[in-house]
């Protein structure tokens, strides 16, 4: 508006698109990440794995799952900052007390497990959709397949070891976050910051 301030949706949609775009510009590595993850591979390195896809199967195969990824990278980043910023702010008001870096840790941990959980399902299908061999016609085929070949918990399959690796990464992010900010801006500074 006309003071610089942007409303919650707003404020969303920018997340969103920037989340989105960060992530369809990465995607090819993250699918020879998860082709390397395979056993029995049979490729040397991520320079061979790159050059083998694009080869074989050609470039549409380092996109494979991009669009449930980008479907789930919305929501979950949406979701994880507001559950993360509602959490703090909860904080504060039950305990009366400023947000230290320890309770930082918790929430961000809490967050990230809310929102990976709620995001979950996605991330299966990009996961799935981005295998060599397993291949679904569309997004809705890998739902429907999974849901008819494994039933509700085929979402969920590694959901522990995921949480075991967004809880620390998440509860670090969000430290991090709050002590950059802190170094590079002054508390007053930080304070018309988050009026905005």
């Amino acid at each position: 508006d006309e003071h610089g301030k942007l409303t919650v949706a707003q404020r969303l949609i920018a997340g969103a698109c920037a989340g989105m775009t960060g992530t369809a510009i990465t995607h090819p590595l993250d699918t020879v990440r998860l082709r390397l993850a395979l056993p029995n591979h049979g490729y040397k390195g991520m320079t061979h794995c790159f050059a083998t896809v694009l080869r074989t199967e050609g470039v549409v195969a380092l996109y494979k799952g991009l669009i449930p990824t980008l479907a789930g990278i919305a929501p979950y980043a949406a979701t994880n900052f507001a559950t993360y910023d509602l959490a703090k702010r909860t904080y504060k008001d039950m305990t009366g007390k400023d947000n230290t870096a320890v309770s930082n840790l918790f929430v961000g941990g809490a967050s990230g497990t809310f929102s990976a959980t709620l995001c979950y399902p996605l991330d299966t299908i990009r996961r799935r959709m981005q295998m060599k061999g397993k291949t679904y016609s569309s997004m809705w085929d890998a739902v429907r397949t999974i849901s008819q070949t494994e039933g509700f918990q085929g979402f969920f399959r590694g959901w522990t070891a995921n949480t075991l690796k967004v809880v620390p990464q998440n509860s670090i992010r969000f430290v991090s976050y709050e002590i950059l900010l802190s170094l590079l801006f002054s508390e007053d500074e930080i304070a018309a910051r988050k009026k905005k």
